[in-house]
């Protein structure tokens, strides 16, 4: 393969462009809000990306627009930014274009949301609490998630569904709220069938780590989806169903699920292509509480740790002594 423009100049100069870009903004927009402002060297902008910045306004609400209802406080927010802050970020690009020598000024950066709460848990990790989107005002405020494990394929649908609740519950309400909302739904994950709680997967090279002529039938080291299949197809065929059920075949779309021990297996997972069949008798060792903390749990725990939550209650020896 050749390409005749290829260069890694080309490519470091538009790296470094970028960064010169976003970070020549997130210096002029901390300049302006500190001069209005007079605050003198706060850090108004919060997080930065390639093309993207997050700053706070919470200064200008309380001075300049005091005890006012969400929706016009968020209409008060988007004139500013169309009236006073896209005309300064314009200005200051071209201030940049002119420094640079630019053939012709080309950057461009407009307001996307207004919200009024944010969690950032990593680089490209966030949710907000949304009322405008590019200018679009919502009569009630909208999630908006980057990262999160509630909009992965790879968690269960179900649990999805319960992890956007449970941040709804830490956006709108209390550490005590999520903790009994947490409690319910543990119980009521424990009701649900294989199907919905087992972790959805893709099965690749299941050739690969099966082992015929060990004394087990797969190798050491082999990822637990694809043992859970390899111990699937083990056991069809030696309950004699591989003529009822469709075995696992290498490329096929499957869920697998924890195994509480002890169990006839003898392992701690089992995966199917679809519904367990109720002829392997493994309802009653499906480990819902496994399943729960590494579906539903963990994945809470990325967000609760940067608010300092917790998922339960704790007591401690001081309570015993009061």
């Amino acid at each position: 393969m050749f390409f005749r423009w290829f260069d890694p100049r080309y490519a470091e100069s538009i790296t470094k462009s970028g960064q010169l870009s976003i970070r020549w903004m997130e210096k002029k927009i901390n300049e302006y809000l500190n001069k209005l402002f007079k605050t003198g060297d706060y850090d108004y902008v919060l997080a930065v990306d390639t093309d993207s910045m997050y700053i706070t306004l919470d200064k200008l609400v309380e001075t300049a627009y005091p005890d006012r209802t969400n929706e016009e406080t968020v209409k008060f927010l988007d004139r500013v930014c169309e009236e006073k802050l896209e005309p300064y970020i314009d200005k200051c690009y071209a201030e940049l274009a002119e420094y640079v020598n630019a053939y012709a000024q080309k950057m461009k950066m407009k307001r996307e949301v207004i919200a009024n709460k944010g969690i950032f848990t990593a680089k490209k990790r966030y949710i907000l609490n949304v009322y405008n989107s590019e200018g679009v005002q919502y009569a009630e405020p909208k999630l908006k998630m980057m990262g999160i494990e509630a909009v992965r394929s790879s968690t269960p649908a179900p649990v999805r569904a319960l992890i956007k609740n449970a941040i709804n519950i830490i956006i709108n309400k209390t550490e005590d709220d999520l903790i009994d909302f947490i409690a319910e739904k543990r119980e009521y994950f424990k009701t649900l069938p294989f199907e919905e709680v087992a972790f959805p997967r893709g099965c690749k090279e299941l050739d690969k780590w099966q082992d015929s002529m060990g004394a087990k039938i797969f190798k050491s080291g082999t990822p637990i989806h694809v043992k859970g299949a390899i111990l699937y197809n083990h056991i069809l065929k030696q309950k004699k169903l591989d003529n009822k059920y469709d075995l696992i075949n290498k490329g096929d779309k499957i869920k697998f699920c924890y195994l509480k021990f002890p169990n006839y297996l003898g392992e701690h997972v089992i995966t199917t292509p679809g519904k367990l069949p109720k002829e392997l008798e493994l309802d009653s060792v499906i480990d819902y509480d496994k399943q729960f903390e590494k579906a539903f749990i963990e994945p809470l725990k990325g967000i609760l740790d940067v608010i300092g939550w917790e998922t339960e209650r704790r007591r401690t020896l001081d309570e015993f002594f009061i």
